[in-house]
Formats: C-alpha cells, sequence, structure tokens
C-alpha cells in the first residue's frame, strides 16, 4: 500500500467537530493520530488491569475500553468539560486475539504468520460527551499483508515498530511497507476510528 499522507480527510473531518479533548490511552500512536489534524489532546492515561471479558472478540476489546473510561471518570484526573476518548485494539487471526508481542520473538512469529495472510483488527472506544452522551462501539478493518521472507521480517523488526504495537506493527510508520491493503477505515487499523467517531459526534 502507499505510505499514508497525514492528515487525511478522515482527521480533517474529526478536527472539524473537536478542537480539544482527553484521550484516556498512553498510545503515542493516538496521540498522533489526532495532534496531526490539529487537535490539542490530554492525554490521561489509565492504569487498569486489561481482562480479556466476554464471548466474543468485540466484547473483550469493548470491555477493556470501557474499563479505561470508566477508570478516568472517576478519577482526579478527569476534566469535566472536555470530551473524552479511551480505546483498545487487538488484531483476530484464525480464531485468536494478537495483543502485543513481549519479545522480538514473539514479534517475529506474529509477522511470519501474518505473511501472505489477512486478518482482522478491531478497535473498541469509548466516547464521553459532556452533558450529552456516552457511547461504547467497536470497529473493524481487514488487513492484507505482503508476502513476506525472513530479511524483510527482520528488517522490519530492527525498526522497532513492533514494540508496544497490537499485532507487531505499525501502520502510521513503516507498517505501510509490510501491508499489501486495507479493506475499512485505517485510523480503525491505528486504533482511534475516526470515521464512526466523527458519525457519532455529528449526531449528537
Amino acid at each position: 500500500m502507499n505510505r499514508i499522507t497525514e492528515p487525511d480527510s478522515i482527521q480533517l473531518a474529526f478536527a472539524s467537530n473537536v478542537k480539544e479533548l482527553v484521550l484516556a490511552s498512553r498510545s503515542e500512536n493516538r496521540r498522533a493520530l489526532l495532534e496531526r489534524a490539529g487537535i490539542r489532546v490530554h492525554q490521561r492515561p489509565m492504569e487498569t488491569e486489561e481482562l480479556k471479558i466476554g464471548s466474543t472478540a468485540e466484547e473483550k476489546v469493548l470491555n477493556i475500553a470501557k474499563m479505561k473510561m470508566d477508570a478516568y471518570l472517576e478519577s482526579e484526573e478527569f476534566i469535566a468539560h472536555l470530551p473524552a476518548i479511551s480505546a483498545d485494539t487487538l488484531v483476530l487471526f484464525r480464531g485468536s486475539l494478537i495483543g502485543k508481542a513481549k519479545t522480538r520473538e514473539e514479534a517475529r512469529n506474529a509477522l511470519s504468520s501474518f505473511s501472505g495472510n489477512r486478518q482482522e483488527v478491531i478497535t473498541a472506544c469509548s466516547l464521553y460527551v459532556p452533558g450529552k452522551a456516552r457511547i461504547d462501539f467497536t470497529d473493524k478493518a481487514e488487513v492484507l499483508f505482503r508476502k513476506l521472507d525472513g530479511k524483510e521480517i527482520e528488517s522490519y523488526l530492527d525498526t522497532g515498530d513492533w514494540i508496544e504495537a497490537a499485532g507487531s506493527y505499525r501502520l502510521q510508520r513503516n507498517g505501510w511497507t509490510i501491508v499489501e491493503s486495507i479493506s475499512g477505515d485505517w485510523t480503525t487499523v491505528v486504533g482511534l476510528p475516526l470515521g464512526k467517531l466523527t458519525a457519532y459526534m455529528s449526531s449528537l
């Protein structure tokens, strides 16, 4: 796929609705996604135990996003007049949920498995809008990887993109070089489905 040029139309559409918000997540990718669209971001990561509770992949990732928002709303960091977003992202591949690799070897195994195959990226969000609503939802996108040889995988691992990244790759950095195509919203793959967020914000 081609390199993503930011900010693109999806980011700018969201920024037309929101100028400033709280991001209840420690993800630098999510923060960058918003800041590159000109949004002022107050990052308030919440320490929560990411328990995968639920009968489906969507329920499991959504429950984590909801727990993060619950923790933020009940914390001393809560800024009552600003909208807030929490999120969590997991990869569903051959019936298994793939999170963040703890070691380079785990990341290598994940990328080797993804090579030439499709995966489903599920991002869950909890959106809080002061005086209006709290909306919890998920969005999905399908990612097709290029066929990668061992040298390409090692070169990608050398970039360090795999560290703290669901599925062991980051689309915004060098991930576009190993991905063939995306079906769905690319921001969902990054970890913040701005298309759906814009629709919800516009409807309130």
